[in-house]
C-alpha cells in the first residue's frame, strides 16, 4: 500500500503537471489510445506484452483503478501540455514492499526522443516525495534500453543489483 502523507488524496483523481506536459490519472477513455500505441517496439523490454485485443487493456485499466482505490498503486497517463496529445503512461507501484515502491514509464513511439519519459518521471517522483512515504523509489530497467536508464541517471539513480529474469516455455 501506498502509505499518502495527505490520507485526503485520491489516486484515481491525480492532475500533475510541468512545463510540456501532464499527468493524470487512467481513465477508461484512454483504452483505445493505450491499446494502440502499446506496441511490440514499445513493450521489446518491458514484462508486459502488447495486448492482443482492446479487451485486455480495458481488463489492465480496470485492474489498475481498483488498485489505486485501494491505495498500492499510481497509473497515469501522460499528455502533452499544449494540446492534450496522449504520449504514454507512467506508474509508482507498491511491488515488493510500501517503503520501496517501483516507478514505470512507457512513452509511444512517435514520441520517443523528445525528453517526455525524464519529465514525466521527474515529475511524478517530485510528486511522491511530497506526498507518500516511502524510503527511496526502484526504476526498474533493462541495460540494454539505454533511453529509460538514461531517464534514471538524469535523477541521480545508480545501479543497486543486476538480476536475471527467465522465461519458461
Amino acid at each position: 500500500m501506498l502509505d499518502l502523507i495527505d490520507p485526503s488524496i485520491e489516486l484515481t483523481s491525480v492532475f500533475i503537471q510541468s512545463d510540456h506536459i501532464i499527468l493524470e490519472s487512467i481513465q477508461m477513455s484512454y483504452c483505445q489510445q493505450i491499446s494502440h500505441e502499446f506496441t511490440p517496439v514499445i513493450t521489446q523490454y518491458m514484462f508486459p506484452k502488447p495486448p492482443v485485443i482492446v479487451e485486455e487493456t480495458a481488463q489492465f485499466i480496470s485492474e489498475s483503478l481498483t488498485r489505486m482505490q485501494k491505495r498500492k498503486e499510481l497509473v497515469v497517463v501522460i499528455k502533452k501540455k499544449e494540446n492534450r496529445e496522449f504520449l504514454g503512461c507512467c506508474g509508482f507501484y507498491s511491488k515488493e514492499s510500501p517503503t520501496t515502491p517501483e516507478f514505470g514509464i512507457w512513452i509511444k513511439k512517435d514520441a520517443h526522443g523528445n525528453k517526455y519519459g525524464s519529465e514525466a518521471i521527474n515529475i511524478l517522483r517530485h510528486w511522491a516525495i511530497e506526498n507518500i512515504d516511502f524510503d527511496y523509489a526502484i526504476y526498474p530497467v533493462d541495460t540494454a534500453n539505454i533511453a529509460s536508464r538514461k531517464i534514471a541517471e538524469s535523477l541521480g539513480g545508480v545501479v543497486i543489483k543486476e538480476k536475471e529474469d527467465f522465461e519458461l516455455a
